[in-house]
């Protein structure tokens, strides 16, 4: 979950993720550190590196402590096979078992897209082409024809924040 909600990718690309994709080291443009997102597990095929919020990485630092994940090993261990990561599916119906449990209704539009969209109409406020960078849209289009939703906070804002043209003698 906090993964889904902290980096705004996919769910395969989380499910699918290793150790050794994740960077703890830091630098002036990752502070939290970074993960490398494989191309082999993005839905177009492109390999993105994206920086860390510092609740994305806390939480890795507490599943590598408590599981000693190293190199290949999947961040997220299939409980059948720990050599081998956990499939979207089993993920959807942990999703579905949780929000079940904690007597949720599931979020409309689908599993996990839900958080996707939440991810990119949190930070609609920054430039598109950051936005989609970071969360691993390769079009701002795409980014906000279908992730970014409209909501009733901006609505206010956009009738009340508006600069008065004047004509110009």
């Amino acid at each position: 979950m906090v993964l889904a909600d902290g980096t705004g990718r996919r769910i395969r690309p989380i499910c699918e993720l290793r150790w050794r994709d994740v960077e703890f080291t830091t630098g002036a443009t990752h502070p939290y550190g970074r993960i490398h997102w494989p191309g082999d597990t993005d839905k177009e095929g492109k390999a993105w590196a994206a920086p860390i919020a510092p609740e994305v990485r806390d939480t890795l630092l507490r599943l590598k402590g408590e599981r000693g994940g190293i190199g290949d090993a999947p961040v997220f261990p299939s409980p059948k096979d720990p050599t081998k990561p956990i499939s979207r599916h089993l993920a959807d119906d942990w999703l579905r078992r949780a929000e079940k449990l904690a007597e949720l209704e599931p979020q409309k539009g689908g599993a996990w897209h839900p958080y996707r969209r939440k991810w990119a109409t949190e930070r609609k406020h920054l430039p598109d082409v950051d936005v989609a960078r970071a969360g691993g849209w390769s079009s701002v289009e795409a980014l906000r024809d279908c992730y970014v939703q409209s909501d009733d906070e901006t609505l206010m804002l956009v009738v009340l924040d508006r600069k008065e043209l004047r004509e110009v003698k």
